[in-house]
């Protein structure tokens, strides 16, 4: 089944991408072919100097649509999953 999303966040000023519902990190890329693939907010935003520029959505903008698989949204909620264990580690972490 295709999951029709919209839009959320710029990569570079150029390439659409949407937070799934329910999720605050996980990402589906948006693609003219109607292929996405999934990747973090975490990870776009911690790619050194030179990685990827991450910018909300402007409220005047329309947002554009993003087509998601079942399997893509499964590989987003692990995403969402892992980063939300990760953020709960941290937090108990002592060092």
């Amino acid at each position: 089944m295709t999951h029709a999303l919209p839009q959320t966040h710029w990569v570079n000023a150029t390439t659409p991408i949407a937070v799934p519902p329910g999720m605050r990190h996980a990402v589906i890329f948006g693609k003219s072919d109607d292929e996405g693939w999934v990747d973090t907010l975490a990870s776009l935003t911690t790619r050194g100097n030179y990685g990827p520029r991450v910018t909300e959505l402007a409220r005047d903008e329309t947002p554009e649509t993003i087509f998601a698989t079942d399997e893509q949204l499964a590989t987003a909620a692990r995403y969402e999953q892992n980063i939300r264990e990760l953020i709960e580690w941290s937090k108990r972490d002592t060092h």
